[in-house]
């Protein structure tokens, strides 16, 4: 799979753009896919974590309404996903990209223009799919929300096995202060001052990008300053955000980070795109914002300090209503819908997708079926309403993934993971299908069972039949499974 991402970086812009494309580009590596950035020179120099990603780069000179032309000739025989993350480009650049890009995925967080896609990733919570009314072409797949948020592995991991603790009333806060990768206006020396006016005991970790113009300035600052420490381009955010009670940072895509590892925010708004997560975050209660230019801001900052170092009960909170934004599993989740559909019998093909809310119902009608029941390990039939709850904790549960399995234009059956403690080499998940009576016999089982093994290959996938469910039984042995212990049939990660 070739997959070429359209995006850019500079001063102005920031890097939010090309970093969640790095991310994705990752987990679609993971996967196999070769992958290439497409982007205008500065980008780079920008965010030296594109050079040092190691993908190829295309630097792209033409006018903006000849790129696709000069895109076209970087890649003439076409690629399988052109992938678009860039405020400056909508329908009419990515119909003209169509003769050569085979799929097309734009990633955006504004809804305010058309596009010619056939995947769209918004990440902004409480995204809807009708905040797109009008804006997408019918067949276009919609992945809405902060369960898709495109972050690093290493957030969803230390969300796994460092749980955040509260902070002590006793000890000084540490505070992480994180405006973006350039901070053209230094609104880090803003919150410094407000740091310093506030008058807490606080710890404090000030992250610089290499892009920031005042630099050198920040840097004599801080070196003055007792208890501050600087980071340039730090090589694990994830753990400064892990160590830290409380951040101020910009409401851009390190605001999912933070949700991810429980850290609350006093936020500013550094630009208009980034209002509306500054207003969801707010409203959920896992940042405070704050506004104004000046002394204004700088005291809006240090009242806000003041408060949550006096009410660690208040920072406590924002810390539980901030992890249930996001589980740091999106890029894990979105790389689902980039697979091609897998051979059947009868040539319709599988393609897997996760369950949405419409799927209740269809999912409760294949779990109270007595056949399938009986092959399960708890073969009660449960109600309507333990259904609904069951189906709920899954839904919002970063240990299962409930995907449904689509057999030509048809809904074929589920297939369910659930996340099991880990090996020392692999994470391991269990695997529960079920194919609906009117789709067996067609292959459509060992196609979804192929299906994740190409979707997740650094995994260990592990089953448990029953000892007289031949078929399930044929099936995973079928799909290269072996027996492991007693009921226990695995396949192991590649």
């Amino acid at each position: 799979m070739h997959v070429v991402f359209r995006a850019d970086a500079s001063r102005e812009m920031g890097s939010g753009h090309i970093m969640r494309c790095l991310t994705l580009a990752d987990s679609l590596a993971a996967m196999g896919a070769q992958c290439s950035f497409a982007a205008r020179p500065g980008s780079q120099e920008t965010v030296p974590a594109l050079a040092e990603a190691g993908y190829d780069l295309i630097r792209l000179e033409a006018a903006a309404a000849d790129e696709a032309e000069e895109l076209r000739q970087h890649r003439p025989d076409g690629v399988d996903w052109l992938v678009v993350d860039h405020y400056g480009r909508d329908r009419t650049f990515e119909a003209a990209c169509r003769p050569w890009a085979r799929g097309i995925m734009v990633l955006d967080d504004l809804a305010d223009r058309s596009h010619d896609c056939d995947l769209l990733l918004d990440q902004t919570l409480g995204r809807t799919t009708g905040d797109y009314g009008g804006l997408l072409p019918p067949a276009c797949r919609k992945l809405m929300g902060t369960r898709f948020a495109l972050l690093r592995p290493e957030f969803g991991k230390l969300r796994q096995s460092r749980p955040r603790p509260a902070a002590s009333p006793q000890a000084p806060l540490r505070l992480l202060v994180t405006l973006g990768g350039t901070d053209p206006d230094n609104l880090t020396g803003v919150c410094i001052d407000a740091i310093e006016r506030s008058g807490i005991r606080a710890d404090v970790d000030v992250v610089a990008g290499q892009g920031f113009s005042s630099l050198p300035e920040l840097r004599r600052r801080i070196e003055s300053l007792a208890g501050h420490t600087l980071h340039v381009s730090p090589a694990s955010m994830g753990e400064l955000m892990a160590s830290a009670d409380l951040a101020i940072g910009a409401a851009g895509t390190t605001s999912w980070e933070r949700c991810c590892l429980g850290l609350p925010t006093v936020m500013l708004v550094l630009a208009d795109n980034q209002r509306e997560i500054a207003k969801q975050l707010s409203a959920v209660g896992a940042a405070t914002v704050v506004d104004g230019q000046g002394g204004d801001l700088v005291e809006a900052i240090s009242a806000q300090l003041r408060h949550l170092d006096g009410d660690r009960a208040a920072l406590q909170d924002m810390s539980l209503r901030a992890s249930a934004v996001c589980d740091g599993q999106g890029a894990l989740r979105a790389r689902l819908s980039f697979l091609p559909r897998q051979a059947t019998k009868n040539g319709s093909g599988v393609f897997l997708r996760l369950a949405e809310a419409d799927d209740e119902a269809t999912l409760l009608h294949w779990q109270q079926q007595p056949s399938i029941r009986a092959l399960a390990r708890n073969p009660e039939i449960p109600t309507e309403a333990e259904h609904r709850v069951w189906f709920a904790a899954r839904m919002t549960s970063e240990c299962s993934f409930i995907t449904m399995i689509e057999h030509g234009d048809e809904v074929a059956g589920m297939l369910r993971l659930d996340r099991l403690e880990p090996t020392d080499q692999h994470e391991v998940l269990e695997v529960s299908i079920v194919v609906d009576d009117g789709h067996r016999g067609l292959g459509v089982g060992l196609a979804a069972l192929k299906q994740i093994r190409a979707w997740m290959p650094e995994v260990e996938f592990r089953a448990e039949t029953l000892p007289n469910n031949h078929p399930s039984i044929a099936l995973f042995r079928a799909a290269g499974y072996r027996a492991l212990e007693g009921n226990l049939l695995h396949s192991t990660a590649a």
